[in-house]
């Protein structure tokens, strides 16, 4: 591939690279492992992968037959920043330059001790080349950053295949979303995306709800049913929040994957299947494996592409894609002109640190413009986007009571007063009444605040 164009530039020769035909890749140094001590001293490894995997297990990149060593230890993560170590919450832990660590930057040269293994960081001269997509979007997934246009790539790499596909990521980055694309981009899109969610339902159904049962299988199997795998035929099962599955389960799950077929509860028979399996989930799958609470076969074999969705923060030049998306999608065209000076709203807004993520982004761009006030200010309503998204919010046990025999336009004044009103005596509270301490923390003018002040009679 023909390099051209350099667009930007990150620690130890990571770089962003466009070609002639305006196609990017993240250029990086290639490095290999040198183990100075312990299991397999003197031998060497080359980080060839995003995701270069360490640990005791006969699934990882790197294994290391030691008993000090976990069976999902640590990762070694590329990305535009460069090389970064993760422990993923190991017995022992991981040691870079003598200090434990649950993730730091790797220089050149850095020693990293796992268990009783010594081993070297080193780069070499050489660069290998990650390719991104050229897109900022994936059906309904949008994101102009370099992480989202890695993920749309290997979406648009391995949707048109049949490979199990593992989504993970914080609650709210959006892994149905992606799923279902997934679905829609692959050859299965004209049969059924089915979505089961392993968290919701009872240990007492789920199994059902999977494979079927027959009749009189349990008390309440009145009549023989399907489940989410022969429902699915020919098309895709989603399993959201597969971390919450009963480990009764998993081996039943994992002869799915291995022979695609299933007996319904109850019965003998085996129905051969043809579905494609995409998984997702908020937890830390390898510390689940390590703590003997998920199969590690299993692990692997709902793995075989990993696609790790970042958080808004981690995204932050996202934000003012996302927030004209969703400025167009809910309150229609003209919308981004209602917004009060909005590439400042959007500074305040990047640096906002989304716990709710893009669900958050999203509750707040709703919300805001069910206030009648023109123009809007976004960052005013930080505090409501995070307790729409149902996390914890800087107002102590936040409540939202509204009455509907009132007018629409009656009832949502009274919702945002009462918002006004609690979130500005939190606000002056926590700031000992300083008005300008205040305005800076809301990201508003304290002209503003001012007048919201004397308008609920806040301050003598």
């Amino acid at each position: 591939m023909k390099k051209n164009d350099t667009t930007s530039s990150a620690s130890d020769g990571t770089l962003v690279i466009t070609d002639s035909d305006n196609q990017q890749c993240l250029r990086v140094r290639k490095t290999k492992l040198l183990v100075i001590s312990g299991a397999l001293q003197g031998r060497e490894f080359f980080v060839n992968r995003d995701v270069f995997t360490i640990g005791s297990g006969t699934h990882n990149d790197l294994r290391i037959d030691d008993s000090t060593v976990s069976k999902c230890h640590c990762e070694i993560v590329v990305d535009e920043s460069g090389y970064q170590i993760k422990d993923l919450r190991s017995t022992n832990g991981t040691q870079v330059q003598g200090v434990r660590v649950e993730s730091a930057h790797l220089a050149p040269g850095s020693e990293i001790k796992i268990g009783k293994v010594r081993i070297i960081f080193c780069p070499l001269q050489d660069s290998s080349d990650i390719p991104l997509s050229r897109n900022e979007a994936f059906g309904q997934m949008l994101g102009r950053s370099v992480p989202m246009r890695r993920i749309f790539y290997l979406a648009e790499t391995y949707s048109p295949t049949d490979a199990t596909i593992m989504i993970t990521g914080e609650t709210g980055t959006g892994k149905e979303i992606l799923a279902e694309e997934i679905h829609n981009h692959s050859s299965r899109r004209d049969k059924q995306f089915i979505v089961i969610d392993c968290a919701a339902i009872s240990k007492e159904l789920i199994e059902s709800e999977l494979f079927g049962h027959v009749k009189g299988s349990f008390t309440s199997a009145n009549a023989d049913r399907q489940g989410a795998f022969e429902l699915a035929d020919g098309g895709t099962v989603f399993l959201d929040e597969i971390g919450d599955l009963s480990p009764d389960l998993q081996p039943k799950l994992l002869r799915v994957l291995e022979k695609r077929e299933i007996r319904r509860v109850g019965c003998n028979k085996v129905r051969k299947i043809n579905v494609r399996i995409i998984s997702a989930t908020n937890r830390n799958l390898a510390t689940e494996v390590n703590e003997n609470r998920f199969r590690e076969d299993l692990f692997y074999r709902l793995s075989v592409v990993h696609l790790e969705l970042p958080a808004l923060r981690h995204r932050r030049d996202d934000v003012p894609l996302l927030v004209k998306h969703f400025l167009t999608d809910l309150h229609g065209e003209g919308a981004v002109e209602q917004v009060a000076d909005f590439d400042r709203a959007m500074d305040i807004l990047k640096r906002h640190e989304w716990p709710g993520n893009v669900r958050e982004l999203r509750n707040l761009i709703e919300l805001a413009f069910y206030s009648e006030r023109r123009p809007v200010d976004l960052s005013a309503f930080l505090s409501l986007g995070r307790l729409r998204a149902g996390l914890s919010s800087i107002i102590s046990e936040p409540e939202i009571n509204f009455e509907t025999d009132k007018p629409f336009k009656d009832a949502k004044s009274e919702l945002i007063e009462d918002f006004e009103r609690t979130y500005l005596k939190d606000l002056l509270e926590r700031n000992k009444d300083n008005i300008s301490r205040s305005a800076r923390e809301a990201g508003i003018e304290r002209a503003y605040l001012q007048r919201l002040v004397r308008k609920y009679g806040l301050r003598d």
